[in-house]
């Protein structure tokens, strides 16, 4: 994939760690540009996706986001690179756990839900000579049980485009709060309640996945675990027990059946999920509500806007994003409202860590 290469200014300053983290993310833009990802052995399924959402014309951006995430996560833990252990939490195949591969951190882990998810980061990380410590597969309870295993503890726990899909934010920060009270959790997400496009972009899409896949299933579930429901029970089930997963999801159907009320997920709004295992959740929540659930596990909150890529094949389309860039910049806190995605981060509310 031949290209040029872009002035790696990603970060503003002159600090050790910028110079750092930008010459790890020119040396991965180099080397991820030469990359031959057709010759992966692995499922086409993943190697499409691998080449859509971080090669290609996404990739300046890709490596710039995982940039920024390593940068500001390293800065807020107060700690030098080298005393680190990090994970990529809900990694997939993006940019993020191979940029901190490349960095020089005490550990390195990759997680994903999915055992296939991981097979396909191996065989890449191995292709492009990147060393990873761990890959660990399941939940967040599986990633902390790997670390005391191997006698350490995190000291950031990083994702982009991962906390709208976890089923439960409470389990989530509750089990990190357990494993190490001072890490930093710093996650991004485009579904930006605040910005009005993307509002609707997800809530379009929370609406279309709902009738399509998730809807259909529950009722299916429903029909399986209780074989004497109405078509009335089942269509007023599948309503009160949209957003609710595993047990969540049968506890509901026996509350339902013995005339109890089925508690509503909190901050439903259009949010769905995958009832039989949870994962593939859909959130679109806002500021305080994500505040509410991470100062309720113990955590503080900074809330902060995202940027628009600027790399885009369209001249016009890049000068809008800068334009948007600096709106955002000039505009403070109030830049969520313009900013496509938003950086949540959480860290102890004991020790500052700023």
């Amino acid at each position: 994939m031949a290209g040029k290469q872009p002035d790696f200014i990603l970060l503003k300053g002159d600090d050790v760690l910028a110079i750092a983290v930008n010459q790890k993310a020119a040396e991965l833009f180099t080397l991820l540009q030469n990359f031959d990802a057709a010759s992966l052995v692995i499922d086409n399924h993943f190697k499409d996706y691998f080449i859509q959402y971080h090669l290609g014309k996404r990739l300046h951006f890709s490596i710039e986001n995982s940039a920024h995430i390593i940068y500001q996560a390293v800065k807020k833990t107060g700690k030098g690179v080298a005393q680190i252990n990090i994970a990529d939490y809900g990694a997939g195949l993006g940019t993020l756990y191979l940029l901190a591969g490349m960095m020089g951190f005490k550990t390195v882990v990759y997680n994903d839900y999915l055992p296939d998810w991981k097979d396909a980061a191996i065989t890449i990380s191995k292709a492009l000579k990147i060393k990873i410590d761990g890959f660990v597969t399941g939940d967040i309870d599986a990633v902390t049980k790997y670390a005391a295993e191997k006698s350490f503890l995190f000291d950031i726990i990083a994702s982009r485009n991962v906390i709208e899909h976890i089923y439960s934010l409470d389990f989530f920060y509750g089990e990190l709060l357990r494993h190490n009270p001072v890490a930093v959790i710093f996650s991004t997400t485009s579904a930006n309640f605040h910005n009005p496009a993307m509002r609707l972009k997800h809530y379009l899409l929370h609406k279309k996945i709902e009738k399509k896949q998730y809807r259909p299933l529950r009722i299916k579930e429903l029909q399986k675990i209780w074989l004497a429901i109405t078509d009335k029970q089942t269509q007023e089930l599948a309503d009160l027990t949209r957003g609710k997963a595993k047990k969540d999801f049968t506890d509901a159907v026996e509350d339902y059946k013995n005339n109890k009320q089925v508690i509503p997920v909190k901050f439903l709004r259009s949010n769905t999920c995958i009832c039989t295992f949870g994962y593939w959740c859909e959130h679109l929540l806002a500021n305080n509500e994500y505040n509410a659930i991470i100062s309720e596990a113990g955590y503080s909150m900074d809330f902060t806007a995202g940027y628009w890529d600027t790399n885009y094949q369209s001249d016009l389309m890049n000068l809008l994003a800068k334009f948007l860039n600096k709106v955002i910049i000039l505009t403070g806190k109030q830049g969520i409202l313009f900013s496509p995605f938003v950086n949540i981060i959480a860290y102890s509310k004991i020790v500052n860590t700023s």
